[in-house]
C-alpha cells in the first residue's frame, strides 16, 4: 500500500468522468431522510476527490473496474463489490488511476442523518457488499427524475435507494453470529423477544452481544430489534392497506398506541402520516 502523499488537499475533479445524478430539489422524500443527492459515475482519468474536514456523510459503491480510496492514512483498492463509507467531519479521499475505469454509485447525506456507520468523526471504512441493487434503485431515480417525474414513482425509487443503503451499512455483515441473528428475528418479528432469547439464538452472552451489536450496529440489541420491526412495518403502510392496529400485531405490539409511538421515534412520523406520504392505497382504518 501507498503511503498517505504529502500534497494531500482539498480536490473535487471529474476528469472525462460521466455522471448522472438527482439532488433533493427533484426528490421531496430525500428530505425525510436526510439525502442531499444520489448518481452514479462512470469514473475516468482525473476523477479525484478529496474531503478534509467535510460536512456530508457518503457511501461510495463500485460496480465494476477499480479505483483507490483512503482508510487508516493509506490507500486501498476499491473493486468490485466494495463500498466506501465516509462519515462527515472525517478526511476521505478516492480517486482513479492513469487509464483507469471506475464505475460506481454513491449517495451523499446530510452530517445530522442517524445511519450506522456514519457518525460524524467516526474512520471512513472499505466494507464488502451487494452493490448492483444499490446501483440499479438510483439508475432508476435518476431514470424517473428525468422523464415523468411522477411525485409517486420519484418516492418509490427513493425508497429502494434507501433500502439499499441500509443493507449495505445494516449491522451483522461482520460476524455471521449477528447476521444469523437478524435473520430469525425477521423470520419472527411478531414473537416474543427480550435480551434473553436473543442471546440464546446468538449462542452469546448477554454482555457479548450487546458489544458486538453495539460494535456492528450503533446501537444495543433491543434498539435493533425496534428498528427492524420498524423498518418491515414502514413497507407494509406503504404498500399495503392493512390496518395499523393489525400491522402492530404483525411486529409484535399488542398495543396500536404503543406502536405508533415507537414507528414515530424510530421513523420521524406516525404510521398514518408515514402512509399518507408514501401515496399508497385507501388505508383500512
Amino acid at each position: 500500500m501507498d503511503s498517505i502523499p504529502e500534497n494531500l488537499f482539498e480536490t473535487h475533479t471529474l476528469g472525462a468522468t460521466r455522471e448522472w445524478l438527482v439532488s433533493a430539489r427533484q426528490v421531496p422524500a430525500f428530505k425525510f431522510t436526510r439525502t442531499k443527492f444520489a448518481g452514479y459515475s462512470d469514473a475516468r482519468t482525473g476523477y479525484r476527490f478529496v474531503r478534509c474536514a467535510p460536512t456530508i456523510g457518503q457511501i461510495l459503491a463500485c460496480t465494476e473496474g477499480e479505483g483507490r480510496v483512503l482508510v487508516d492514512g493509506k490507500w486501498k483498492r476499491c473493486p468490485a463489490g466494495y463500498v466506501y463509507v465516509t462519515p462527515p467531519r472525517t478526511l476521505c479521499a478516492y480517486e482513479v488511476q492513469p487509464r483507469g475505469q471506475w464505475k460506481v454509485c454513491w449517495v451523499i447525506f446530510d452530517e445530522t442523518v442517524r445511519l450506522p456507520s456514519l457518525t460524524v468523526g467516526q474512520a471512513p471504512q472499505l466494507v464488502q457488499a451487494d452493490t448492483l441493487g444499490l446501483h440499479l434503485a438510483i439508475e432508476g431515480l435518476c431514470h424517473e427524475a428525468g422523464a415523468e417525474a411522477e411525485p409517486a414513482g420519484l418516492e418509490l425509487w427513493a425508497a429502494l435507494v434507501q433500502r439499499e443503503v441500509l443493507r449495505i451499512l445494516q449491522p451483522g455483515h461482520g460476524d455471521p453470529r449477528l447476521s444469523n441473528l437478524w435473520l430469525k428475528i425477521r423470520q419472527d418479528l411478531g414473537g416474543v423477544w427480550d435480551l434473553q432469547r436473543m442471546s440464546r439464538s446468538s449462542g452469546m452472552s448477554n454482555e457479548s452481544l450487546r458489544r458486538l451489536c453495539q460494535k456492528h450496529v450503533g446501537r444495543p440489541p433491543l434498539s435493533q430489534l425496534t428498528h427492524l420491526r420498524m423498518l418491515f412495518a414502514a413497507d407494509l403502510l406503504a404498500c399495503t392497506a392493512e390496518k395499523i392496529s393489525s400491522i402492530a400485531a404483525r411486529v409484535g405490539y399488542e398495543d396500536a398506541f404503543a406502536f405508533s409511538n415507537a414507528f414515530k421515534r424510530e421513523m420521524g412520523q406516525p404510521p398514518s402520516r408515514y402512509r399518507s406520504r408514501q401515496n399508497a392505497v385507501p388505508s383500512a382504518k
